[in-house]
């Protein structure tokens, strides 16, 4: 067992700053000495992580609040002198979670013989086998096995007939807890996740998607990212039975903008069309505008494969092609379309609007740091015709 003295304990918290933009701050000092840890509101606080470093294993503890959550883990304080109001603030008081860092640390050290290039993940206490796959938007997940216990007291690698893993949302929320490999030091990486994601309890999730989404919950804080080495994971709205069904009167808001794409030093990295699709079910939830995914149908140059991906263009991609529904459809009717969204309310004509308003949007060009409207190429000049010269000629004469 690792002695006292290596032990690594971290604490980080992931709340709202500037236009509420999520970031991952350090609390480590708050956690360790019992400090009251100050925030601007109550619901700015979106997450905490606990870190639990020794020479086997890194154990990530996160949890994810919701905005109710938040609203009841901060206190609000006020100081008051006689009948007046000196001071008010909103505090956090973290607390490490040793008794979970240390669960999940043994755990690792359980299954760090089972462990091989792939990734094993704890759900309901059936362990399950994913492999990690690559693709031009991101990385992805597959599940191809689970860990059963043998005769004698091991564990081996079974098939699964189920590719899918399909559980419904508790009530609590999602608890799962993921290990895989450091493929940059020699330690196993342990993560547990706690929260609700992107479902409703009650509402039925795969395996694959919850994990990808736990994932990627972790991946703005640097040292998970670091050691983990893993990408962000792509993962796409799936339909039918494991989301409400959209109104039917409201069809679908799917178009294309043509996009090329270079990177950071000039290299042409692909080239064709990228699918976007708006969301009329959700909207982003952090900026409270429309939630629009994009899909990569480009051409990519065999020279880059490998070294970028679609994922290294997707922040700004987002951002750009926002703008470019924004600029054509009008900012207001746009608010308009996300109230409905919000309230469930889309109809049949506004969906009209927004497909009449994203048909021929102008293209992109794009780096990894920025993305900006392709100009059009200039017109041919037309010669004058025959009855063009004679109005010319009488305009003249006026």
């Amino acid at each position: 067992m690792t002695p006292t003295s290596r032990i690594k304990e971290e604490f980080y918290l992931q709340r709202t700053v500037g236009d509420d933009a999520p970031m991952f701050v350090d609390a480590t000092r708050y956690a360790r000495e019992g400090v009251p840890y100050p925030l601007s509101a109550k619901r700015a606080l979106k997450a905490t992580c606990a870190v639990w470093t020794d020479d086997e294993v890194v154990a990530f503890s996160l949890r994810d609040y919701t905005a109710a959550q938040a609203d009841r883990e901060v206190e609000h304080l006020e100081h008051t002198v006689g009948t007046t109001t000196v001071t008010r603030s909103n505090v956090l008081r973290p607390r490490m979670p040793r008794t979970t860092l240390y669960e999940l640390t043994e755990a690792a050290r359980a299954l760090s013989a089972s462990l091989g290039d792939d990734v094993i993940v704890e759900l309901d206490g059936d362990l399950y086998v994913l492999a990690l796959t690559h693709r031009h938007d991101g990385a992805g997940l597959a599940l191809v096995g689970r860990l059963a216990g043998t005769a004698g007291g091991g564990r081996a690698r079974v098939g699964l007939a189920d590719t899918e893993a399909e559980f419904k949302i508790p009530t609590s929320g999602v608890r799962l807890r993921v290990f895989l490999r450091s493929p940059v030091r020699r330690r196993v990486i342990a993560y547990a996740f706690s929260g609700y994601l992107a479902r409703e309890p009650g509402e039925l999730e795969t395996l694959t998607r919850a994990t990808a989404l736990a994932l990627n919950s972790a991946h703005e804080l640097a040292v998970f990212r670091m050691l983990s080495g893993l990408d962000r994971f792509a993962v796409r709205p799936e339909s039918g039975h494991f989301a409400t069904a959209p109104s039917p009167s409201a069809g679908s808001a799917v178009f294309s903008v043509p996009v090329q794409l270079s990177s950071d030093d000039g290299t042409p990295a692909a080239e064709g069309d990228v699918v976007a699709e708006i969301d009329l079910e959700r909207l982003d939830p952090v900026t409270g505008g429309l939630l629009i995914h994009l899909r990569d149908e480009l051409t990519w140059n065999p020279a880059v494969v490998g070294s970028v991906r679609f994922e290294t263009y997707r922040q700004v991609l987002d951002e750009a092609i926002g703008g470019l529904v924004d600029g054509s459809f009008g900012a207001e009717a746009v608010r308009d379309i996300a109230y409905d969204i919000a309230l469930g309310d889309i109809g049949h004509a506004a969906v009209a609007g927004l497909r009449a308003a994203t048909a021929g949007l102008p293209g992109l060009e794009a780096t990894p740091a920025r993305a900006e409207v392709r100009p059009r190429p200039p017109e041919a000049v037309r010669p004058p015709s025959c009855t063009d010269a004679e109005t010319a000629g009488a305009l003249r004469k006026l």
